[in-house]
């Protein structure tokens, strides 16, 4: 983990999305590059990001959901909020 993630600021702090994303921006910008110098193009890259992003948030949902004991097979929101 690089020291930028490493660093973050209290779970209640209004502005610690906006945080995490500067903290993540140096570390993402990276990965971008590395696709892309093994030739993805940008279009490629970007679906692959939102579909990582969309199966990370749909397991994370599916975890709280169990752990807070609710039915795992309703429809889950694609909204974070």
């Amino acid at each position: 983990m690089t020291k930028a993630l490493a660093q973050n600021i209290c779970p209640d702090h209004r502005d610690r999305d906006l945080e995490c994303q500067r903290a993540m921006g140096d570390d993402f910008q990276l990965l971008i590059a590395v696709a892309e110098s093994e030739g993805w193009t940008w279009q490629e890259i970007a679906l692959a990001l939102l579909e990582l992003t969309e199966d990370y948030a749909t397991a994370r949902r599916v975890d709280a959901q169990m752990r807070e004991g609710a039915s795992v097979g309703l429809p889950i929101s694609k909204t974070l909020h």
